[in-house]
């Protein structure tokens, strides 16, 4: 009598079990069609679907055409959107375009590349050996120029690397006395800043609107230094006149003695100009 209950619970207890061993099979099943699936719309997505079919240039350049930003790029009819690196098509473009300062590159799924592109100009140039550089703001180089122009600044300090589409290459002891001078002119608001030369650490040399000289020595209280530098241009401009040449050397901050900072004198005699004639015509300090 006692035999048949325990006879069926066994039964339950196994039918339960293949029940389970189904489900796991099927959840199994499952996953691995779910995983396939997923692997071929992957394999798919790279080689068949998503092909470019068009690619559109954004932004004017009045120095490349559509098809130089293109072929810069490095892009194609056919390209895949998925397998095209981003950064590497915006810095091809960037680096062999040197006027372009900002390319992006965006997939518009599922079949075009969007190339957007920001065009740069000079605004100083670099003095290197028998060459000169032209650059942007940021120290991108971007041609070289046998050309001095008078409305971009003019940097002669010591680098030792240049190449078209590349930032300048400036050693890192220079490239901190640089940085700490740059940072020192934009927070005075000083303008007109036409000339930053110098050869050593110790002889930093700005000029002011082509006609003063600042001597400023070392950039031990540069920002000192450039704030009293103002009230000189200041007084010098309204005792002499706007057109009044010299130097004025801030090295040694005499406090409350304006007057004894500056001399008058042809900046010609500094031979901190360069003489090189623009467009055909005499520089203005030949």
């Amino acid at each position: 009598m006692n035999e048949r209950p325990k006879t069926n619970v066994r039964k339950k207890q196994v039918k339960n079990k293949s029940r389970r061993n189904r489900n796991g099979s099927n959840l199994l099943i499952y996953a691995f069609l779910t995983i396939t699936l997923v692997s071929l719309m992957v394999v798919l997505s790279l080689t068949v679907f998503f092909k470019a079919s068009e690619i559109t240039v954004v932004g004017a350049s009045e120095r490349y055409s559509k098809e130089d930003i293109i072929s810069a790029a490095g892009v194609n009819i056919g390209d895949n959107l998925f397998l095209t690196d981003t950064d590497l098509v915006e810095n091809n473009i960037e680096e062999k375009l040197p006027y372009i300062e900002k390319a992006e590159l965006s997939k518009k799924f599922p079949l075009t590349f969007k190339i957007t592109v920001k065009e740069t100009k000079p605004d100083r140039i670099y003095n290197l050996g028998n060459n000169m550089y032209a650059l942007c703001k940021g120290e991108k180089v971007l041609e070289i120029t046998d050309e001095y122009f008078h409305n971009y600044a003019y940097y002669d300090i010591p680098v030792k690397e240049v190449k078209a589409g590349k930032k300048i290459g400036i050693d890192k002891e220079i490239s901190e006395t640089y940085n700490e001078l740059i940072e020192a002119i934009d927070k005075s608001k000083i303008e007109n800043i036409t000339v930053i030369s110098f050869k050593k650490k110790v002889d930093i040399k700005l000029v002011y609107d082509n006609q003063l000289i600042l001597k400023l020595g070392t950039t031990e209280n540069i920002n000192d230094k450039l704030i009293t530098a103002i009230k000189v241009i200041e007084r010098v401009k309204a005792k002499h006149g706007d057109d009044v040449e010299g130097s004025i050397n801030l090295k040694y901050l005499v406090e409350d003695n304006i007057e004894t900072y500056f001399t008058q004198e042809s900046i010609l005699d500094f031979d901190i100009i360069p003489e090189v004639y623009t467009d055909g015509e005499k520089s203005e300090f030949d």
